[in-house]
């Protein structure tokens, strides 16, 4: 009997501690809230980090195994090649769902990938711009040298602009011994898109092209957290 009444206050005053805590926050002046948000954005961002960082030292440690692989049969190495291959295909889908869900929240469709290149991508005061890229060996179907991004935002009505009409496909990268079609930024100094993830050097091309916006006056409210290059 004396547990169960000592459960209902406890519980009793779970709820009125909820309660207050709730109460507390609703009342916060408006002048306070900022900082509310700015420091729950931080947590997010800490939280991000610390993620980011355990999984980067996961793998960096899967890749310094020479003593361990030596003693592994064949058998071994190769059900850990399939586990990376698996690890590899989940990485990808989420590459595609973090980039699915960027592009979604500024109200445009997702625009396709070009097939052998990629898409590097900056958001500007409500407006997303991408760039069209090939990998080397390849070209554009259309002629592009005038045409150097594509564009979506309130002016265009969230839809993208394109040479292919009534969709979401900006280009298409098709074999070519020569690449003459696009400005010589929209081709991959790498061999293929990917190297320039798996290298490092995505930012490269980020900041090449917001270089070329802010030459054709694209500077204002920059969201530097939409920045992204994806490959297909």
């Amino acid at each position: 009997m004396r547990n169960s009444v000592i459960f209902c206050f406890a519980v009793i005053y779970f709820k009125v501690t909820i309660h207050g805590s709730e109460n507390d926050l609703v009342h916060v002046p408006n002048t306070q809230v900022p900082e509310l948000a700015k420091i729950s954005k931080d947590n997010n961002d800490n939280a991000r980090d610390m993620s980011y960082k355990s999984l980067q030292k996961k793998l960096k440690h899967f890749i310094n195994l020479d003593k361990e692989l030596t003693n592994l049969t064949l058998s071994q190495i190769n059900s850990l090649i399939l586990w990376t291959q698996q690890a590899l295909v989940s990485l990808k889908e989420y590459q595609t769902k973090v980039y699915n869900k960027s592009v979604m929240t500024t109200n445009c469709t997702v625009p396709l990938v070009p097939k052998h290149g990629g898409l590097v991508c900056a958001y500007f005061d409500n407006v997303y711009y991408c760039k069209p890229m090939c990998d080397q060996g390849y070209d554009f179907s259309f002629l592009r040298r005038s045409r150097l991004y594509e564009k979506c935002g309130p002016e265009t009505g969230f839809s993208w602009t394109s040479q292919y009409p009534g969709g979401n496909r900006l280009a298409e990268c098709t074999a070519s011994a020569i690449a003459i079609s696009g400005q010589s930024s929209a081709y991959f100094k790498e061999k293929k898109c990917q190297e320039a993830v798996t290298m490092g050097t995505e930012e490269i091309y980020i900041d090449e092209f917001i270089k070329e916006l802010d030459d054709n006056g694209i500077t204002k409210n920059h969201k530097r957290e939409r920045n992204i290059l994806v490959c297909r």
